[in-house]
């Protein structure tokens, strides 16, 4: 049954006019343009309501994941995906500081396309010459993969005794969960 307007707004005033001559005090306004105002914007937003809240059968529900974390339906090894290796590294005194830093850059080549544009993250893992592991880090706040290019990871050692260390890099995703590249091992001298 369609509602009219007028019709509503002819009773809501009728009744406000009894109101007023019965009990000999105004209720509310009897201005009918008012009154209809008021019901138009009740029903509007009660109808945006109902509207928002059933969608038409849409999903608005947006999770994010990523591609390596979908069904995967190919044979092919995770580690195949990203291919890293050695472009240069560095361990040296920093200038203003009592510290020494590891630099290691490693160019990346994504194999698989669907990687491209995901968040991702990194994993450097040093160890002495003995192979007692003195340190782990990742790239804070990971990096957004590429087709290619250049991914640095970074750390510092307070310990002015470490002279010579063996690093091993792989890159993972953004919840270290998976890893997705091959390992890349180095090694590197405290330059003077």
């Amino acid at each position: 049954m369609p509602v009219n307007i007028k019709d509503i707004t002819n009773v809501l005033t009728r009744n406000i006019h009894t109101t007023y001559y019965k009990c000999g005090r105004l209720a509310f306004t009897t201005n009918s343009k008012i009154a209809t105002v008021i019901i138009t914007i009740t029903l509007i937003n009660s109808l945006s309501v109902v509207i928002n809240n059933e969608n038409f059968g849409i999903n608005n529900d947006v999770y994010a994941q990523f591609p390596q974390a979908q069904q995967r339906n190919d044979t092919s090894n995770s580690q195949d995906n990203i291919t890293i290796q050695l472009n240069s590294i560095k361990f040296a005194p920093l200038t203003n500081s009592d510290n020494n830093q590891l630099k290691v850059l490693a160019d990346n080549k994504t194999n698989d396309p669907a990687l491209v544009n995901t968040h991702m993250d990194g994993v450097m893992k040093v160890y002495n010459p003995e192979g007692t592991l003195l340190k782990t880090s990742t790239i804070q706040k990971g990096f957004v993969l590429g087709e290619s290019g250049v991914i640095q990871f970074a750390t510092s050692f307070a310990d002015q005794t470490i002279r010579d260390v063996n690093t091993e890099l792989a890159l993972t995703d953004a919840f270290h969960a998976e890893k997705i590249s091959n390992t890349l091992k180095s090694s590197a001298s405290l330059e003077k």
